[in-house]
């Protein structure tokens, strides 16, 4: 089977997010990348430009005792466009997440321009947060 260059570049990028590499998150994103956010939660709308998504993912790590990990489940692509099914694990307290969400982005010349991430099961998302 031939791995397709933009499952390989989403799979660079998650890879480099759980190790907190900048430097090779920088060189996947487009200098101008929009994360969306979507779902309850401290944390959601739209987070603009890669220094403001570092952060994002900083406290995203911070907020857990344990951090936030995710693990691909399944990778679906195209020219323009690769879909991720995650798992992602935190731990606050007393309370864990362990939920699957979606994570959508928009490719263009090889980096990524723009990620949305959708919550399979907001509900419970949501009761880890609250």
């Amino acid at each position: 089977m031939i791995e397709h260059p933009n499952a390989l570049l989403v799979h660079q990028c998650l890879q480099a997010a759980n190790a907190g590499d900048r430097q090779t998150l920088r060189a996947l994103w487009a200098d101008d990348i929009v994360w969306r956010v979507k779902g309850a939660g401290p944390w959601h709308g739209d987070i603009k430009g890669p220094d403001e998504i570092f952060d994002y993912l900083a406290s995203l790590g911070e907020f857990g005792q344990v951090g936030f990990d995710t693990a691909i489940e399944d990778v679906m692509v195209s020219n323009t466009r690769a879909s991720v099914l995650c798992q992602a694990k935190a731990q606050l307290g007393d309370r864990v997440l362990d939920a699957a969400y979606l994570l959508i982005a928009s490719i263009v010349g090889r980096r990524i321009q723009e990620i949305v991430t959708v919550p399979i099961d907001p509900e419970r998302v949501a009761e880890f947060w609250i």
